[in-house]
C-alpha cells in the first residue's frame, strides 16, 4: 500500500488491487490505445468498438483471441481515467496521449504503478537519471519481501517484467537508450492536463511524472 500525505488528506493510491506479473503478457499497445479513444470521441461506445474489432479487426490483430484481448486492455486502461481526461484526448500532442496510456497501464497495474512512483519518481527527485536492470531487480526483491505473491514469482517471470518494464517506459519516451545505456527522461506535460491531474484522485500519478 502506498499512502500520500497532502494538504493533510491521505490517499490510498491502487492498494486494492492484487500484485500481478500480466504484463509479461501484454504490450503498450499505442497505436490500439490511440484507436480506441479517436473513436470513443467520435461518439461510438465500449460495446460497439469491441464489435467493430470482432467483424473488422480495427487493430489489426493478427488473430481474433489477440484482437479481444488488445481491445479488453485498452478499454480497461480507459475506463480507469477520469472522464474529463479521456475527453481531453484528441487534443493532446502524441506524446501527451502516451503519457494517457501509461496512466491508465498504472491505474490498473499495482506492481507497476509502485515502481514508477518508487523508482522512476526517485531518479528524478534525486537527479540519478540512469536506470539500470538492477534498480528494477532490487524493486522486486523489495516486494518480494513485502508481497508473498511477488516472491513467488519465478526467475523468468522477473527477468521478464524487468523488460516488460524498460519497454513500456521507452515507448511512452520515458526513458532513452544510449548504447546500453538508459537515462530517464522527465516529460513535459501540456498544461491543461497537468492541471486536470491535481485532483486528490490523480495527484499521486502527478508526482511521478514531476518527480515530487
Amino acid at each position: 500500500m502506498i499512502v500520500v500525505n497532502e494538504k493533510n488528506v491521505n490517499i490510498v493510491v491502487v492498494n486494492e488491487l492484487p500484485y500481478s506479473a500480466g504484463m509479461v503478457s501484454k504490450g503498450f499497445w499505442f497505436k490500439q490505445f490511440k484507436k480506441y479513444n479517436e473513436l470513443l470521441n467520435k461518439g461510438y461506445k465500449d460495446d460497439e468498438i469491441k464489435k467493430m474489432q470482432e467483424e473488422e479487426n480495427i487493430l489489426l490483430a493478427p488473430s481474433a483471441a489477440y484482437g479481444k484481448k488488445m481491445i479488453n486492455e485498452v478499454s480497461k486502461r480507459t475506463r480507469a481515467l477520469p472522464k474529463e481526461i479521456v475527453n481531453m484526448f484528441s487534443s493532446l500532442t502524441v506524446a501527451d496521449q502516451k503519457i494517457l496510456n501509461i496512466l491508465g497501464v498504472m491505474m490498473t497495474d499495482r506492481l507497476f504503478f509502485e515502481f514508477m512512483y518508487e523508482v522512476y519518481r526517485e531518479k528524478i527527485m534525486t537527479g540519478n537519471m540512469q536506470l539500470d536492470n538492477s534498480d528494477i531487480r532490487a524493486f522486486f526483491e523489495n516486494k518480494a519481501g513485502q508481497s508473498e505473491k511477488v516472491a513467488n514469482f519465478t526467475l523468468q517471470t522477473k527477468k521478464r517484467l524487468v523488460t516488460a518494464y524498460k519497454t513500456y517506459l521507452k515507448e511512452a519516451n520515458l526513458i532513452e537508450e544510449n548504447g546500453k545505456v538508459f537515462n530517464v527522461k522527465k516529460p513535459v506535460l501540456d498544461i491543461n492536463l497537468e492541471k486536470k491531474m491535481t485532483t486528490k484522485e490523480l495527484y499521486p500519478y502527478l508526482r511521478i511524472f514531476l518527480g515530487e
